[in-house]
């Protein structure tokens, strides 16, 4: 028995479970530290918030400065009215400028203006006030197409020419109803012109080469009016004939404007011999469709213009045509966006070499032009 009792105690403190330790304590949760990024998180959802709403809502204002500039450039507000003269407001005589360069912007502003008086039946003539030396042959001939169509509503169109009405000037000039030209205006310049410049020599001497490569179907035509190297021969005789073809339209153009009224006549004169010890070449043409200039009473004897006269005497003369008793004379000009306004405002003097300068320069084309060397 006393061996057994050990055997015993130790059985019984073998199946024992050992004692659990005691848990060691936690820290408390770091509640401090947490705080600050929560509110880092909710501040950065804010900063979003408000970085999403502003591009939101500039998003919104320049899609409505779009719409509105877009109205302001060819809707039914592309046009403001001015009243120069009072009258009935169902006697209109409009009053447009047509000034400087005849582009395709000058074009387009054209049609904005003929959109907006055509189908108004308070407008009953039109005065144009044409102030320009010259045009492209394209944006011309548009303007002067819509002048036909402004005749062919039932306006009364007269023409008031400024100093400088010529070529391109002319050109839209002729198809109104009446031309009235000041004493020292300068008219006429039926012709057409094309040029550019020949960058050959100037690039040989500075060691640059331009390389051009042509398909082989055009190879022959392709850079007949290229600024990298002279013409041939039978290319100069291609332009020309491509400019006499335009000179005939303008012609054309002149004849059916003037009718009955225009007076041609043939003259002569020798053109000095380029070189030296040849006689003179004697030369034969016919006025006015010779591309010179005339002042207003010599234009008016070859029946260029019907008056001589300022912008009034053709405004009095379009109510006249019109049989107007009470004429109102608006002025329309296009309405000037509110970039083109601010560009203006920070606009500067100086020659700026842009991109439409630089397409002019290196771009060749057919052009009705008179300039004064």
């Amino acid at each position: 028995m006393s061996n057994s009792q050990p055997s015993n105690e130790f059985a019984q403190a073998s199946a024992s479970p050992p004692p659990i330790p005691p848990e060691t304590p936690q820290p408390p949760p770091l509640r401090q530290a947490q705080r600050p990024a929560a509110k880092r998180s909710s501040t950065g959802r804010i900063v979003l918030l408000i970085i999403g709403g502003a591009v939101l809502l500039g998003s919104l204002a320049m899609n409505t400065m779009f719409l509105m500039e877009l109205d302001l450039a060819v809707g039914p507000r592309a046009m403001t009215t001015t009243t120069v003269k009072p009258g009935s407001g169902s006697q209109v005589v409009a009053l447009y400028d047509v000034a400087g360069i005849i582009s395709y912007q000058a074009a387009a502003r054209f049609e904005q203006f003929r959109n907006a008086v055509i189908s108004d039946d308070d407008v009953k003539a039109v005065v144009l006030r044409v102030e320009s030396p010259w045009g492209t042959v394209t944006a011309s001939d548009q303007i002067c197409r819509m002048v036909k169509d402004l005749k062919g509503a039932g306006k009364k169109v007269v023409v008031s020419m400024g100093s400088l009405a010529a070529s391109g000037g002319y050109y839209i000039s002729a198809p109104a109803d009446e031309i009235y030209a000041e004493a020292t205006t300068v008219t006429g310049s039926i012709g057409v012109l094309s040029g550019w410049v020949v960058l050959k020599g100037t690039l040989d001497k500075i060691g640059a080469e331009v390389v051009i490569i042509k398909s082989t179907h055009s190879a022959g035509w392709k850079d007949e009016m290229s600024s990298f190297s002279r013409p041939h021969d039978y290319q100069l005789a291609h332009i020309r004939d491509v400019l006499d073809k335009m000179q005939q339209r303008f012609e054309k153009v002149v004849k059916d404007g003037r009718g009955g009224r225009l007076k041609t006549r043939k003259v002569s004169y020798d053109i000095p011999s380029d070189e030296e010890g040849k006689p003179p070449r004697r030369h034969e043409e016919i006025e006015p469709m010779n591309g010179k200039i005339y002042l207003a009473d010599e234009a008016k004897s070859l029946g260029l213009i019907d008056a001589v006269g300022y912008q009034k005497d053709a405004i009095d003369r379009a109510a006249q045509l019109a049989g107007l008793s009470r004429p109102k004379v608006v002025r329309y000009a296009r309405r000037k966006t509110f970039m083109e306004t601010l560009l203006e405002g920070k606009s500067s003097p100086s020659l700026k070499l842009d991109a439409e300068l630089l397409d002019r320069l290196q771009t060749p084309r057919f052009m009705m032009i008179w300039k004064a060397q």
